[in-house]
C-alpha cells in the first residue's frame, strides 16, 4: 500500500476521534453558555478572502483487456493499478467599491503520479471586473464562467464554457476571457422580469484558443424571461469559423419540492469527425439538435432525486463507436504481429472525439441523495447511475460526504463501470477507481 495512501487513512481516522471527543465536551461548554448578550451593529468589509484545501488521492484499478487501455498502453503496463495524488489550493477573492467590483479565483495543483511523478499547474479559473452603474446595468470584463443552460449534469446550450465534468457536476468551471453586460428589468405583467446578456469572446493563440484555432471574434447572448412563474432562456452563439448556435432552456417549480427543466440546443453545420473500422476517416455535415429534459425532486425524507434524459446530437450512433473500437481492436493486433504502431497511432488522432465523455447520442443520468440518514448528521451517502440509451452500458457510482466540522469535508466515491465488448463503459480504461478527499475551507 502507497504511504500517501497510509497517511489519508490515519487522517481520517484522526479527524473522527477528534471530532467525536469534541462533540462531547462541547455539548458541556454550550449547556453553561450565557448568550445574553447585545450583538453590535457589524460593518461589512469592502472585500472577502476564502481558501481551500484539497488533498485527494485516486486509485484506478485498470482492465487491461479494455480496447481504450491497449490503445494508450499496448502492452508496455503490467501494473493493475494506478495511483495518484493530488494537492489542490484555490484562493478565491473579491473587492467592492461603490460601483466597482473585482472577482478573482485562482487555482494551483501539486500532483504525483508513477507515469509523470511530481507536476504543477496554476491557472485563474476566473478574474474579472465589474461595473454596475445602476440596479439594472451591469458590466463585465475578464475571465468569467457564463452559467448558461440548466441541466444539473449535462448542458447542450452553455455555448459560451467548458462542459461539465458528468461525475462532479458541481465542480467548479474554469472561464474563458470575454466582455459581456447585464440589463435587467422588472415590470407588471404576463412577464415579470426580463435580462438581456450580449456577450463577446476574442479568440487568439492567447485568449480562449481552446474553443478555436482560427482568430476570431466570437459574438452571443441570452434573453432571459421570467413569465407563467416559469424562468426561461433563448441564447445564440454567432462565428464566422464555428458553428452557429441557437438554444432555449427553461425551469418550472411545480411545488416547493418538485421543479422540473428542460434545455435544447441546435448546432448549424456541425462537421463530425468518423473513422471506420479500416481506419478511413471521413467528415459528414449536419444540423446538430441536442435536448435535455429533467426533475428535481425533494421528499419529505429529505431524499433528493435528480433525473435527466440527455439527447446529444453531436455524438456518435451506437455503429460508428462500434467501428472506432474495432479499429483500435485491428490496430492493437497489427501492433502483436508486426509490431507496427501506424494504425493504433492513426486511432488516436480521433480519440479527443470519442473518449471524451458523452460521446454517444443518447444518456439516462439518476443522483439519488439521502441527507443526515440514521440521524447522523452532516452525512450525505448518494449513489450516481449513468446509462448509455445507445449501447446498454453503464457506470453506477456511490458516494458518501461528511462534514464534521463547518469547514471540513471527507468525500468518498467509487465508480463501477459495467458493459459489453466494444460498448462505450465496457472499453474504459478503468474497472473502477477509489477516490478519496478531504476538503479544508478557510
Amino acid at each position: 500500500m502507497k504511504p500517501v495512501f497510509v497517511i489519508l487513512i490515519i487522517w481520517f481516522m484522526t479527524v473522527f476521534l477528534y471530532v467525536s471527543a469534541f462533540s462531547k465536551t462541547s455539548d458541556d461548554i454550550l449547556t453553561d453558555l450565557d448568550l445574553g448578550f447585545k450583538v453590535e451593529e457589524i460593518k461589512k468589509k469592502p472585500y472577502s478572502i476564502n481558501a481551500e484545501i484539497e488533498i485527494t488521492e485516486t486509485i484506478r484499478v485498470l482492465d487491461q483487456d479494455a480496447l481504450l487501455f491497449k490503445q494508450k498502453y499496448l502492452d508496455k503496463k503490467k501494473e493493475d493499478m494506478a495511483w495518484q495524488t493530488d494537492f489542490d489550493l484555490t484562493l478565491e477573492g473579491e473587492f467592492q467599491k461603490d460601483t466597482i467590483r473585482l472577482y478573482g479565483r485562482f487555482n494551483s495543483l501539486l500532483y504525483y503520479n508513477e507515469e509523470e511523478n511530481f507536476e504543477s499547474q496554476r491557472k485563474a479559473e476566473e478574474a474579472y471586473i465589474s461595473f454596475q452603474p445602476s440596479f439594472i446595468w451591469a458590466f463585465d470584463a475578464g475571465k468569467k464562467v457564463h452559467k448558461w443552460g440548466k441541466g444539473y449534469a449535462f448542458s447542450p446550450s452553455a455555448f459560451f464554457s467548458r462542459p461539465r465534468d458528468i461525475d462532479d457536476p458541481d465542480a467548479t468551471l474554469e472561464g474563458y476571457y470575454s466582455l459581456s453586460a447585464d440589463y435587467i428589468k422588472s415590470m407588471e405583467g404576463l412577464v415579470k422580469t426580463i435580462a438581456i446578456t450580449p456577450v463577446l469572446m476574442p479568440v487568439t493563440r492567447e485568449l480562449n484558443h481552446e474553443i478555436n484555432l482560427k482568430d476570431e471574434l466570437l459574438w452571443g447572448g441570452k434573453v432571459y424571461l421570467f413569465v407563467f412563474d416559469t424562468d426561461m432562456d433563448f441564447m445564440f452563439l454567432i462565428s464566422d469559423n464555428m458553428d452557429k448556435r441557437f438554444g432555449i432552456d427553461f425551469s418550472k417549480n411545480l411545488s416547493p419540492a418538485f421543479e422540473i427543466h428542460g434545455d435544447a440546443a441546435l448546432v448549424k453545420d456541425y462537421q463530425q469527425y468518423i473513422i471506420d473500422e479500416y481506419g478511413n476517416i471521413s467528415e459528414q455535415e449536419y444540423t446538430a439538435f441536442s435536448l435535455l429534459l429533467g426533475l428535481r425532486y425533494l421528499s419529505s425524507r429529505d431524499t433528493t432525486y435528480i433525473f435527466e434524459y440527455y439527447r446529444n446530437g453531436q455524438g456518435y450512433s451506437a455503429r460508428e463507436y462500434k467501428k472506432y473500437l474495432t479499429f483500435i481492436k485491428t490496430g492493437f493486433d497489427q501492433y502483436l504481429n508486426t509490431s507496427s504502431q501506424a494504425s493504433i497511432s492513426k486511432s488516436r488522432t480521433v480519440s479527443a472525439y470519442y473518449n471524451q465523455q458523452a460521446a454517444m447520442r443518447g444518456y439516462l443520468y439518476l443522483k439519488v441523495s439521502q441527507k443526515d440518514p440514521f440521524d447522523i448528521l452532516y452525512f450525505v451517502p448518494a449513489i450516481t447511475f449513468v446509462y448509455n440509451i445507445s449501447d446498454q452500458s453503464a457506470s453506477i457510482t456511490p458516494q458518501f460526504t461528511y462534514s464534521p466540522l463547518t469547514n471540513l469535508t471527507l468525500d468518498l466515491k467509487t465508480p463501477f463501470l459495467m458493459g459489453e465488448s466494444k460498448t462505450e463503459y465496457g472499453e474504459k480504461m478503468n474497472k473502477t477507481k477509489f477516490v478519496i478527499s478531504i476538503k479544508y475551507f478557510f
